[in-house]
């Protein structure tokens, strides 16, 4: 089976799919009304000269226009992609990282700014919608569909190439919650660049003909309870969210026995770069109160590469934590499980196997592992990616000649269930966008005349929370922090802590032992020795600056002594898209005004951003 059948399926279907835009205005049609706009839109492509295995990057603002886009690319055999709109600085490099990738790629854009960059040829949405009708192509299930870019930041943007089958199977595979007999109704307000959003919450409900609710993410930024009134309103039965997300909704606040029904939602799988089991025991226990059954939230594991899900929490089973001790931790070797206490360590499980995939443990030399032993992630299956687009050298390297492909993750099976220890190798996870590990410690080490460093990912015991460490067996503290400053200044993130040591550990390949620096952090063994990292600023801020400082305090998730009223919200402070949208819905809400980044673009300063709001 391929994707293009359960579409074409849906060409009678009377079915409702709703959109509601950053605007707030809603839309409802039929998947009939849908499937006839897609195949319009597709007759206009083709008149532009694309034909099926051409490239289309989708750079939309409107939901809607993102779901026709896809189904009309998917119909004609173009090979699409959804990007984040190009709206900041990071967002425009990742866009420009990625059509340096897709070589002759054609952008299709409802931005009328963005059809005039130089060396983008770009086509108007609205001005291809109601072309006449196109012909669909015939596709077979090794035929490419989709690339799924992976978020991040490093030098090269890595595509996951998805086939016809793989967008399919993604589809099917989350069908194994649903109820038999029960019409499902699917809500979301995930971005559908993300393979959370697109494979989740839309292919699963189209696979299924579903009804569907799908909500422009800056809705959900600017007002999180609004999440809450649509799950209501639209008697919703199943949702996701990322850990931020629920994050954020906690911040806002969750009023006790408000006119909002949550009993009808049956799942809300929840994902993203760290589940946090305190948020997540945070979340059920506020929502209690408005009808939200306990055990709903599903935490769930899945990659790009494997066309999103793996493995998730079984349906009337609450999320496990598995807790064992630290000592002896390495890859390859048993873990000894306990009842938690200050020696142990804590990971949420993300529960038993989608059906159609397979996943062994295996140690560094290759070789199986046994259950309760750590090792490193393989999976296989029909949903993983057929590799990177344009780059076999990347494939090579992830997915071996028996089809199993090695997502750097390090994790274990225990009684049946799967869970993530946290990253090997390569990459680190900050704020869901990906870092090579060797970029940033390459940047970092220019600073380092007399020593070594490494950088690690860790966890913080109480918090939950990842945090980013430099470890040097440098003696000279301020060169930590010269560092720290490289890195932020070259790729806009922070580092939290430093710590000298007296010898970087290896592992028996002499290779640096990075598991056994984030297990020793996790045991408490630094905490004489981390030394705070934040930058602090050479200016105090100015007094009608405070609260805007204090609100990007709050945001960005720093302190406060690290931002002067010549800060740069992007460069100087590492505010992306994501932050900075949760930044627009604050000042919307405290201000009562509409604002959008284009109001914003030439005032990015501390001092910049407060006297435009005290003007406008």
């Amino acid at each position: 089976m391929i994707i293009n059948n359960s579409i074409i399926a849906l060409k009678k279907s009377l079915t409702p799919i709703s959109f509601c835009e950053s605007d707030g205005i809603e839309t409802t049609i039929s998947y009939s009304e849908l499937f006839d706009n897609a195949v319009k839109l597709l007759g206009g492509l083709q008149n532009q000269g694309l034909k099926k295995n051409d490239l289309l990057v989708l750079q939309l603002k409107s939901v809607q226009a993102q779901i026709t886009a896809s189904w009309a690319a998917m119909l004609g055999g173009i090979i699409f992609s959804i990007l984040p709109i190009a709206q900041d600085e990071k967002s425009r490099a990742s866009l420009k990282s990625v059509l340096n990738t897709m070589e002759s790629a054609t952008v299709l854009t409802d931005l009328h700014g963005l059809s005039t960059v130089k060396g983008i040829k770009a086509l108007m949405y609205p001005v291809l919608i109601n072309s006449e009708a196109g012909l669909i192509e015939n596709c077979l299930e090794s035929d490419p569909a989709m690339i799924q870019f992976t978020s991040g930041t490093t030098n090269k943007a890595k595509g996951a190439l998805l086939s016809q089958k793989n967008l399919y199977e993604g589809g099917l595979a989350s069908s194994i919650v649903v109820r038999k007999g029960v019409t499902e109704r699917y809500l979301s307000w995930l971005p559908l660049s993300h393979c959370f959003g697109f494979v989740g919450y839309h292919l699963v409900p189209l696979v299924n003909d579903f009804p569907q609710y799908l909500i422009h993410p800056m809705v959900f930024i600017k007002n999180p309870i609004s999440w809450l009134e649509k799950l209501s309103k639209f008697g919703t039965t199943m949702t996701g969210a990322a850990l931020f997300g629920l994050e954020l909704l906690l911040n806002t606040g969750i009023k006790p026995h408000s006119p909002i029904d949550l009993s009808n939602v049956y799942i809300c799988f929840c994902g993203g770069e760290d589940v946090n089991p305190n948020t997540l025991r945070n979340f059920e226990e506020a929502a209690l109160s408005l009808g939200w059954q306990k055990n709903t939230l599903k935490p769930a594991y899945g990659l790009s590469e494997t066309t999103m899900g793996v493995s998730y929490t079984p349906i009337g089973q609450s999320f496990r934590v598995e807790h064992f001790l630290s000592d002896n931790l390495q890859i390859g070797h048993k873990l000894f499980f306990c009842d938690p206490d200050e020696d142990t360590i804590s990971r949420v499980s993300v529960g038993v196997l989608d059906e159609c995939n397979q996943v062994v443990i295996r140690n560094l030399q290759g070789n199986d592992l046994p259950p309760e032993y750590l090792g490193l992630v393989h999976i296989k299956g029909t949903n993983v990616m057929q590799g990177y687009y344009h780059d076999d050298a990347a494939t090579n390297q992830v997915i071996d000649d028996k089809g199993f492909f090695n997502t750097g993750d390090l994790g274990f099976f225990h009684q049946g269930w799967l869970t993530i220890y946290g990253r090997y190798k390569d990459i680190v996870i900050v704020n869901g966008q990906n870092y090579l590990v060797n970029d940033l410690e390459r940047t970092a080490q220019s600073k380092i005349t007399n020593g070594k460093l490494v950088i690690v990912q860790v966890k913080d015991k109480t918090s939950e929370k990842n945090l980013l460490v430099i470890f040097s067996d440098s003696n000279d503290l301020d060169l930590l922090v010269d560092a720290a400053k490289e890195i932020k200044k070259t790729w806009q993130i922070s580092i939290d802590f430093g710590v000298l040591i007296d010898e970087i550990p290896k592992n028996s390949s002499g290779k640096t032992d990075r598991l056994t620096l984030a297990v020793n952090w996790e045991k408490g063994l630094f905490e004489n020795k981390a030394h705070s990292l934040g930058p602090e600023v050479d200016q105090e801020i100015d007094s009608s600056c405070l609260e805007l400082a204090q609100i990007w305090s709050q945001i960005l998730k720093i302190p406060l002594s690290q931002i002067g009223s010549d800060s740069h919200f992007i460069n100087d402070l590492g505010g992306d898209s994501l932050y900075f949208s949760d930044l627009i819905g604050h000042l919307e809400r405290k201000y009562q005004k509409e604002y959008d980044f284009e109001s914003f673009r030439n005032n990015l300063t501390l001092a910049e951003m407060n006297d435009f709001l005290n003007q406008n």
